[in-house]
């Protein structure tokens, strides 16, 4: 089998998940609510700007942390909307256990 048909394995058997499939249907449903969406929506995105001001070593400020407390709160008194988060953490946790076996398998050519 060629290294990259086990790629495309992979991809298949995570895409058939549990948490990925509940994921996106749950994702699908939350787009039906304009409300809970944009909420969420506003969320994330905030949420990724902060993870990228960390990232370039940026201190997150008391107030942005405050904000996206705030603004998680709002979001998970939605019911699908913190179900969806939690689904992301699990789907992280799969990402994670990947990425580590890949790294384990890597590090005879790392450490040299």
């Amino acid at each position: 089998m060629n290294f990259y048909d086990n790629i495309n394995n992979l991809v298949s058997a995570f895409k058939n998940t549990e948490e990925y499939t509940s994921y996106m249907k749950l994702k699908e449903e939350i787009k039906k609510d304009e409300k809970a969406y944009n909420t969420l929506k506003k969320f994330k995105d905030k949420q990724s700007e902060v993870q990228i001001e960390y990232i370039n070593g940026r201190e997150i400020t008391k107030q942005v942390q405050e904000e996206m407390q705030n603004l998680y709160s709002i979001v998970i008194q939605d019911d699908n909307s913190r179900k969806l988060l939690e689904l992301e953490m699990k789907i992280n946790r799969i990402l994670a256990d990947i990425q580590k076996s890949l790294g384990n398998a890597v590090e005879d050519i790392v450490k040299f």
